[in-house]
């Protein structure tokens, strides 16, 4: 099991267990890797890389200052992680917006929308228009899943990591083809917010974990 914990050397990280490896975007790494375009993929940086080159039986994604947790405030360990995934498909933590405002206010609010709504015409093309309405069906919830933090299975990781890149290499032409210039962070907080979308259309059991903050 490894659970990549994406930061910076200039962050303070939880002292890591075995299984948690620090990935930081600001150094250079070895292979395959986007490090040039961590601008715009923040976390997505090491989800990347964990992909290309972590062979685990089980792998996640967690921040610095953001972990995973079970029954407490630690996060949870290696042990209780792999008991919830004989029942589970992936555990995560998400976020419920108050008053039931939906997702895509949010993204409104944020400045995030036009991109938002790029990005699923971009899916929609590669997967079909039944897909790109059940995104549009997911951010008109209340709920998304937070940071892109999650622990599963290698093979559910795979499946998802090669859809993802597709789409986000797709998406990024699409924009330099229309000469939109791409905001910085957006290909995480887009795959943030329709994480869900996805493991949902696939029929993914789902287990909301804890947050542990820094």
């Amino acid at each position: 099991m490894s659970i990549y914990v994406v930061g910076s050397s200039k962050n303070t990280f939880l002292p890591l267990d075995g299984f948690r490896t620090k990935f930081l975007v600001d150094q250079k790494h070895e292979g395959d890797n986007i490090d040039f375009l961590n601008g715009f993929m923040c976390e997505l940086t090491g989800l990347y890389y964990m992909w290309k080159h972590c062979t685990d039986d089980v792998v996640g994604l967690e921040h610095y200052r953001r972990y995973l947790c079970y029954n407490g405030a630690q996060p949870i360990p290696e042990a209780m992680a792999r008991k919830l995934l004989e029942t589970n498909d992936v555990l995560c933590t998400t976020v419920t917006y108050p008053y039931r405002t939906p997702v895509k206010k949010y993204l409104i609010n944020n400045g995030k929308a036009d991109a938002t709504m790029n990005f699923i015409t971009v899916l929609g093309a590669i997967y079909g228009k039944a897909y790109s309405d059940h995104c549009l069906n997911y951010i008109n919830g209340d709920t998304h899943i937070l940071g892109n933090m999650f622990i599963a299975k290698k093979e559910l990781a795979d499946k998802y990591c090669d859809y993802l890149f597709k789409a986000m290499t797709m998406y990024m032409a699409s924009e330099a083809k229309n000469h939109r210039p791409l905001q910085p962070r957006i290909c995480g907080y887009l795959s943030e917010f329709l994480l869900g979308a996805y493991l949902s259309w696939n029929g993914k059991r789902i287990y909301r974990l804890g947050l542990r903050m820094i």
